[in-house]
């Protein structure tokens, strides 16, 4: 009896051992403090798909473009070096800041710079940044194309463009498809800006594709 038991002992522990660790789920990339929106938005923006695109960012800067209310700064400033979260409204950029005070430990609030910006420049200083983040804004630019030339002398050698935009196409959520940019169009625009398109994914996300250029 005691050497059956112990046998069985034995094989629940090798087994505990062959499973290995269990994979981090998107709850992971939830951000402290985030109201009942936030969590609505966070089932369908799957904001961990888009931030392991991004890669290892522990040692870079990252600027997201059009940052709203925080939903990808809030998540990104304890990741990274620092978030630059560029806003063109007041308004938003006092709400990011009250955002970087009452959310993020002490230790972290330097990593999260709100930035009032212009509807036509980002204001970006030459070599700021690693990575440049739009997630849903870049079809609300007016002047695509050279919005994006503009961010050249801004980005790090090796520097990279990751654009989270609505599919082309009818979804539950979304703009009017007429103003949503196709992955052709967005290609073109971007090798015309002086990038080159590495990835594209057009099913990762429900309702938007993802494309990561770097400059050429």
């Amino acid at each position: 009896m005691r050497l059956s038991l112990f046998l069985l002992l034995c094989l629940m522990v090798s087994c505990q051992e062959t499973e290995g660790p269990t994979p981090p789920t998107e709850d992971v990339y939830a951000a402290p403090g985030a109201g009942e929106d936030d969590r609505e938005r966070h089932v369908w923006q799957k904001p961990g798909v888009v931030i392991e695109v991004l890669g290892d960012i522990e040692e870079k800067v990252i600027a997201d473009i059009g940052a709203g209310e925080g939903f990808f700064a809030r998540r990104l400033a304890p990741l990274a070096v620092r978030v630059i979260a560029v806003e063109i409204d007041q308004r938003w950029i006092d709400y990011l800041d009250t955002v970087r005070m009452t959310e993020l430990p002490a230790n972290l609030q330097p990593r999260l710079e709100p930035r009032l910006a212009l509807a036509d420049d980002p204001l970006l200083a030459d070599n700021e940044v690693d990575i440049v983040l739009f997630v849903n804004t870049l079809y609300l630019i007016e002047n695509q194309e050279d919005y994006l030339r503009k961010l050249l002398p801004a980005l790090r050698p090796g520097g990279r463009v990751v654009i989270v935009d609505w599919k082309q196409q009818d979804t539950a959520l979304g703009p009017d498809p007429s103003d949503r940019i196709g992955l052709s169009t967005l290609a073109g625009m971007l090798e015309s800006a002086g990038f080159q398109v590495i990835s594209t994914d057009n099913t990762a996300l429900d309702y938007q594709y993802i494309m990561v250029a770097e400059k050429k």
